[in-house]
């Protein structure tokens, strides 16, 4: 099985560096990772509870307004830890 994840892995990266030299292709290979994240990260916020899900939108928003990771992730771990349990009993 782990033989089988890195060929899986090596392979991925020589299609990739492949893919590099075709014109036109760098917007789409630069938004791959954000597209594969959102894959994972939809589903379960889906499932989420309602301080979960505030709390993803305030990560969401504090993003696209200020492109900070750490601010995000910090702002987001707050709603968590202080609005998580009481948001919960709604």
């Amino acid at each position: 099985m782990a033989l089988i994840v890195y060929l899986t892995r090596v392979t991925g990266y020589f299609i990739g560096l492949q893919l590099r030299h075709i014109r036109g292709i760098q917007p789409v290979l630069e938004a791959l990772p954000g597209c594969a994240f959102m894959a994972i990260l939809a589903p379960a916020v889906r499932q989420g509870t309602l301080g979960e899900i505030i709390a993803m939108a305030c990560v969401i928003l504090i993003m696209w307004r200020s492109n900070n990771v750490v601010v995000a992730t910090l702002a987001g771990m707050a709603v968590l830890l202080f609005g998580g349990p009481w948001l919960d009993t709604l």
